[in-house]
């Protein structure tokens, strides 16, 4: 499970992405770190992913975007 604190941090430090779409779109190019899910549906996909509790719109108050985000990639440097 991911905190809030947590994901502030990741969005200081490195190179994010949003969305379900763009986090395929990094997974065929390998240039992915981890991925953040807020959804459930998305678990299943990404297996690897790291669970944040917390509903899609949370997420995106958290990431400072005005909609929610379902999927949060990070990016390798």
């Amino acid at each position: 499970m991911v905190t809030e604190s947590e994901i502030k941090k990741v969005l200081k430090e490195r190179k994010v992405l949003y969305g379900y779409k763009q986090a395929k779109k990094a997974l065929k190019g390998k240039k992915v770190e981890s991925i953040i899910t807020a959804s459930d549906k998305f678990n299943r996909e990404f297996k690897d992913c790291m669970k944040f509790e917390g509903s899609p719109k949370q997420l995106g108050i958290i990431c400072g975007k005005p909609f929610g985000i379902s999927v949060l990639t990070v990016l390798k440097e």
